[in-house]
């Protein structure tokens, strides 16, 4: 078989300048380095390899080769071989055997031969409709849409990175990286309702059902796999069903998807930046930030796939684990007016003062001053440099967000009404949202996370408390 092609066949999303011409040959070879040597796991309890994902979130926002050549080295430091034992190498995939492999972390490596191979003679798109999306990839216990948005959305995550950027070789890790994950839930939708209610209505009907309460009691050590596996216990699996079953994508058109994608990052920007306490300090859940940072390659899967079905498949699939999650969180309420207190002008530590700035008087304005001064350029420049890839790829989601629907005004979002009464929110304070929210949470993310090329130390780690229980804040610390 000839080698797959590597590079990167298209520009990101948001696609800032590069700071070279080298900048793009660099960040293949680092990809293509990574692909060819790394397991998906850094750790065997499931931690993910995030390299590839870090360079191509530095990439997009405009990161210089010496710090592209940075982020290589740190975290190449911590990956595991891409065979994790010398026999793993033994193990020939087809799809015949295929489904024996299937969960086995072992046999990462002999998928990602499998899958290069198969992405080689069918092309990316149509090796995804058919090992993902397909009967045939989810008859039994293959269910490889639902690998596909286990562990936090990794897997999705990865085939979006190859979507998005035209890369073959992420394409085939990704399906690869999904075929290793282990499904504890396979959903089944029922036939749809004829109204359709919008993103922020479903997250209502979650917040007002009384199954989706969070289980009790609050266990401040429990891990991830044990919150998720209990937000399936007493009836909410079906709950959860149920409420997607209402999800209307039949006979969509283009706009229509883009409407629904533009709809869902919404709603995940809330549930990370407006799931807050009033009077508290702000805390960003490590997981909900996980929906943040993949709700933006929806876009790039429904231009991509050419099967409608599929399409409509992928985005119930999405909201079901946006759902899940937020019950492994212990349903936080999303807060609207809260999350508009918050600045839309966010400075860096130390900007108001006079070495920071000095326009001469020629200049016109004055970036000093808050009607002069836009807060973008210094968001991306701190946060390209932040250790933790999150940082990064929660900024490139918002920045994003910010250019597409930043313009939106107060009342403008969709959903902030009741389909059914224009006149009642749908979530107290959401007629106030506009598309200031996405600055707003890009300074939340470095007032909380560290300016780390303005002094601040960055910080160790995002929260893990699991906000929604009230318990959980408690200990403010």
């Amino acid at each position: 078989m000839s080698s797959l092609n590597h590079q990167l066949l298209k520009n990101g999303l948001v696609n800032l300048p590069r700071a070279s011409p080298t900048v793009k040959t660099t960040v293949e070879e680092l990809l293509f380095k990574d692909a060819e040597e790394h397991h998906c796991y850094f750790r065997s309890s499931g931690f993910h390899n995030h390299l590839s994902h870090h360079l191509l979130a530095a990439y997009d926002l405009g990161a210089s080769e010496g710090v592209l050549r940075k982020i290589y080295e740190e975290e190449a430091k911590t990956q595991r071989p891409i065979f994790l034992e010398e026999t793993d190498k033994d193990a020939v995939i087809t799809d015949e055997n295929l489904v024996q492999y299937l969960g086995n972390q072992n046999a990462y490596g002999a998928f990602c031969r499998f899958f290069k191979r198969r992405v080689y003679e069918l092309g990316a798109v149509q090796a995804v409709e058919e090992y993902i999306f397909s009967p045939t990839a989810n008859e039994g216990s293959k269910a490889m849409l639902y690998r596909l948005v286990a562990g936090a959305l990794h897997p999705f995550i990865q085939i979006g990175h190859g979507l998005e950027f035209g890369n073959l070789v992420l394409v085939a890790t990704g399906l690869a990286q999904a075929a290793v994950h282990i499904v504890r839930f396979q959903p089944t939708f029922a036939s749809v309702a004829e109204s359709e209610p919008s993103m922020l209505e479903i997250l209502r009907q979650v917040y007002n059902s009384p199954v989706l309460h969070p289980v009790m009691p609050y266990d401040n050590n429990a891990l991830i796999s044990t919150r998720m596996k209990d937000a399936l216990t007493g009836g909410r699996a079906e709950e959860i069903q149920r409420i997607c079953s209402q999800i209307n994508l039949d006979n969509l058109s283009d706009d229509g998807y883009s409407a629904k994608v533009k709809e869902i990052i919404w709603a995940c920007t809330l549930l990370m930046f407006a799931s807050g306490k009033p009077g508290k300090k702000p805390r960003l859940d490590f997981f909900l930030m996980h929906l943040v940072t993949s709700s933006m390659f929806l876009k790039s899967y429904v231009n991509s796939l050419q099967v409608a079905s599929h399409k409509a498949d992928l985005i119930r699939a999405y909201v079901f684990t946006m759902i899940l999650l937020l019950l492994s969180r212990g349903r936080p309420i999303i807060k609207p007016e809260l999350v508009m207190t918050y600045t839309e002008k966010p400075r860096p530590p130390n900007s108001h003062a006079s070495s920071y700035y000095q326009p001469d008087g020629t200049a016109l304005g004055n970036p000093l001053q808050d009607a002069d001064y836009n807060p973008w350029p210094a968001l991306v420049a701190s946060s390209l440099h932040a250790p933790d890839s999150h940082v990064l790829k929660t900024m490139r989601t918002l920045v994003y967000a910010a250019r597409e629907f930043g313009d939106t005004l107060p009342g403008g979002v969709d959903g902030a009404f009741l389909r059914d009464d224009a006149h009642e929110e749908s979530h107290p304070g959401s007629s106030q949202l506009d598309g200031s929210l996405f600055v707003r949470a890009a300074g939340m993310t470095l007032d909380y996370m560290g300016w780390v090329v303005h002094g601040q130390p960055a910080r160790e780690d995002w929260d893990r408390s699991a906000l929604g229980w009230d318990d959980a804040w408690l200990d403010e610390n």
